[in-house]
Order: structure tokens, then C-alpha cells, then sequence
């Protein structure tokens, strides 16, 4: 079995800081954003549901058995914890007449909020953005140093890592994109399939995130640099224009790393030599990604929250704020200290919606 780097370095020094976060399922709260107007009728029924202790897939599958429907039919944006409060969408199409589901919603574990009708399915990814609210608990340290360290990070943003949720447990997912790359043999399972290939995919943008942190560059363009958007997997190649520089300093656009896949890189110069560098380093995973057909795309290198907002309850400290789709909150909390999930009997899925 390989054995994959996860100590990629942090923006900030660290804190004498230690607490607990996930302690209890009410500490962890995402709440999917979403600009879309529903109407009254409509090809797909929406649903807004709010779910506690029950990961995505377990409720997408209990949705398509109410309905006879297969389980692909169910569409979601992204998946979320099962281990927390949740509130996401989920779409299914509208046969004869929308099923009732009354029956499915009389359930401790999860509530209807909202429903109603659109035009096309909910395909993965198509949300605005996560809103959050955390509990750390037990919080040992020295608090002021704690709220400076937030305080610089609504002023600066964090590297933009994927969180350690998308390797799985012992880097379950990593071994097995592994396996699936060298002998060729994808699991009968699409969706693990596409969750391994997604795995090798992050490993590589950490890595070289990894790179441009030691280099003092996760937050500032470099040489050769690409722009790209939050949230977004599109970029555009620097031309140092005022106005390029002026969308910079305005946080509108940011610096990136590789989505590694095929075609040639908008990369040049510095920004090149690093994505290479690893994209050789782990041939197994960039060829591998490359002869799945991926479409080398792009994603930002800082992950801003200017919204993070903070309160103290006694030694807990709540954290609120937003973040973009695909972004992780895992990637805040590592450069607070030692903020350490608690332990749970189960493992953990993919926390926020891509």
C-alpha cells in the first residue's frame, strides 16, 4: 500500500490553540446557496431538505425507492456530511404527476423545507455556494492570539486545499484510483469510480498548492501565471494589464493551480516547472487522469471568506460563513491550531458540494 503525503504546509505559523469540532451532529451546520426560481410546475420536482445523521447517497436511495425511480433518475448538487445538519436540494423527474412523498418526510432524521418545479435536472455542482456554521468546543489556548489569526485569514483567505474527506479513510480512495490506473479494472460502482478519479485529480492540485505555499505564492500571482474565478474550473493565461492587476487586488480574480487532465496547460514559465514537477512526480495519477479523457481545468489557489464571522459561548467557539462550491471548511480550520475532528465510529463523506 502507498503512502500519500497529507502534511501539506499551512499560510500562517501555528497556534498554541487545540479544541474538538463535529462533537456533536448540531456543531456542524451547511446550508446549500442557490440563486434558482422555482415555479409551480415544471419537468423536475425539487425538494429542500434538511437531514440529520444521513449522508447523501442514504437519502438519494430512500428518495428513488418512494418514487420507483432508478437511483441516477435522483439529481444533487454535492454531497454532505453525514455527521452534521444539512440542508440541500434534490431533484427527480415529474412523470405523470409529481409523487407524493409525505410519507418519506415523517422521519426524525430529515424535514421537507421547500419545494417546487424547474426545467432540467440538479446536476453535481450546480449551487452557489455553502453557508456554515461551526462549533468548536473545548477550546485551550490563548484566545486573543486565536481572534487575530481569524481576523488576518477574513483580511487574507487560506490555501484553497481539498480536505483530507476526499481521500478517505487511511486514503482508501487514493489506493484504489491507484489500483483502478495500474490494472485497468473500474468498479462495477460508477460513483466510486468517479469518487477515485476525483481523488487522484485533488491529490494532484494539493501537492501543487503544497508547492506555490512553500513559495510564498498561494495568494499572489507568479510567473506564468493563470487566473481564474472562485468557484469556477475556467482560467485565463496573465497579461499583466492594469486592469488585469486592478481585478487582482479587488480579490474578482485569483491565482490557480492545475485540475489535471489533458490538453496543454495555460501555464507557463514558474507556475509550469511546479505543476510538472508533480504532475512527474505521480505519473501513475496524471496519465491515469489523462487517459480517462479529464479536461485539464483550473481552481484557486486562495479561498477567501470575507464573511467569517466569530462568537465566544464560554470555551466554544462559533464560527459562521460562506464558501464556494467545491471549497472546504477543513481548509480554515487547519490554520487555527490543533482543531481535531472528534472521534466518531463512522467515517466521514465529502463535506461540501461539488
Amino acid at each position: 500500500m502507498t503512502t500519500f503525503n497529507n502534511q501539506w504546509p499551512k499560510a500562517y505559523p501555528d497556534l498554541a490553540v487545540s479544541g474538538q469540532f463535529r462533537v456533536q451532529d448540531e456543531d456542524f451546520q451547511v446550508t446549500e446557496l442557490t440563486n434558482r426560481v422555482l415555479k409551480k410546475e415544471g419537468p423536475h420536482l425539487f425538494l429542500f431538505v434538511e437531514k440529520k445523521g444521513a449522508n447523501t447517497h442514504w437519502l438519494a436511495r430512500k428518495i428513488a425507492n418512494h418514487a420507483h425511480l432508478d437511483l441516477k433518475d435522483v439529481g444533487y448538487a454535492g454531497l454532505k456530511d453525514r455527521h452534521g445538519v444539512t440542508r440541500q436540494w434534490f431533484s427527480l423527474p415529474v412523470k405523470e404527476k409529481a409523487v407524493d412523498l409525505s410519507h418519506l418526510f415523517a422521519k426524525d432524521e430529515f424535514t421537507l423545507l421547500s419545494q417546487g418545479y424547474y426545467g432540467v435536472k440538479l446536476k453535481r455542482g450546480a449551487l452557489g455556494g455553502n453557508s456554515f456554521r461551526l462549533v468548536i468546543r473545548n477550546i485551550e489556548g490563548d484566545k486573543q492570539k486565536l481572534e487575530q489569526r481569524l481576523e488576518l485569514i477574513r483580511q487574507r483567505g487560506v490555501p484553497n486545499y481539498f480536505g483530507p474527506q476526499r481521500f478517505g479513510n487511511h486514503f482508501e480512495n487514493l489506493n484504489q484510483a491507484q489500483n483502478m490506473f495500474e490494472h485497468g479494472k473500474r468498479p462495477r460502482n460508477k460513483q466510486k469510480g468517479s469518487m477515485y478519479v476525483s481523488a487522484a485529480r485533488s491529490y494532484l492540485f494539493n501537492e501543487m498548492l503544497a508547492k506555490r505555499v512553500n513559495l510564498l505564492s498561494w495568494d499572489t500571482p507568479m510567473a506564468g501565471e493563470v487566473f481564474g474565478f472562485a468557484g469556477s474550473l475556467r482560467g485565463f493565461s496573465q497579461e499583466n494589464t492594469p486592469e488585469e492587476n486592478k481585478r487582482w487586488r479587488e480579490n474578482k480574480i485569483h491565482p490557480t493551480c492545475a485540475l489535471w487532465g489533458k490538453n496543454e496547460s495555460l501555464s507557463i514559465s514558474q507556475l509550469k516547472d511546479i505543476e510538472d514537477s508533480v504532475a512527474d512526480e505521480n505519473e501513475v495519477f496524471s496519465e491515469g487522469l489523462v487517459s480517462k479523457g479529464l479536461k485539464q481545468e483550473r481552481r484557486a489557489s486562495r479561498m477567501l471568506i470575507p464573511d467569517l464571522f466569530w462568537m465566544w459561548q464560554g470555551d466554544d467557539l462559533v464560527l459562521r460563513f460562506s464558501l464556494a462550491s467545491g471549497y472546504f471548511a477543513t481548509s480554515l480550520l487547519r490554520e487555527l491550531g490543533d482543531i481535531q475532528e472528534y472521534s466518531r465510529e463512522y467515517p466521514i463523506e465529502e463535506p461540501s458540494g461539488e
